[in-house]
Order: C-alpha cells, then sequence, then structure tokens
C-alpha cells in the first residue's frame, strides 16, 4: 500500500514509474547512486569499476531470483 510519502517521492511526468541508476565515473573512480532523478549516495573508491560490476551482480541475481519466485506461483496453480 502507498503511502502519502511514497506518492510524494514518484516522479508524475512518468506515469507510475519509478528508475534507479548506479553511475561509474571511470575518470574519478566514483559511483552515484540516482534515485527517482535525485542523486542519493556517491562513492569514491579506488576499486570502483569492482564495486560496480558486484553491484550489478547483486541486482541481476535479487531481480532473477524474484522473476523465477513469481513464475513458480503461477505455474503452481
Amino acid at each position: 500500500m502507498m503511502t502519502e510519502n511514497d506518492l510524494k517521492r514518484v516522479d508524475t511526468r512518468v506515469k507510475a514509474k519509478e528508475l534507479f541508476t548506479i553511475e561509474l565515473d571511470h575518470a574519478n573512480n566514483t559511483l552515484t547512486f540516482i534515485g527517482i532523478g535525485m542523486i542519493m549516495n556517491v562513492v569514491k573508491t579506488f576499486k570502483a569499476e569492482s564495486l560496480f560490476e558486484r553491484m550489478l551482480k547483486v541486482a541481476k541475481f535479487k531481480f532473477l531470483k524474484m522473476r523465477d519466485a513469481s513464475r513458480k506461483e503461477y505455474i503452481g496453480k
């Protein structure tokens, strides 16, 4: 269920969608987390590329795990 705070943070220009981005800057060795068009966090590290790859792997794994779980729900019925 959406709360009033959830409604405030949703960008009304994008109909019922939210977007997050993890940006890798090779020149400055930084990772930037952007959620709904706002910079949420910036990390400067000497191993930015490997950290980015690890974050991508985690996001992909979690997404696939959720997708497979929802498929099993439909297959089981």
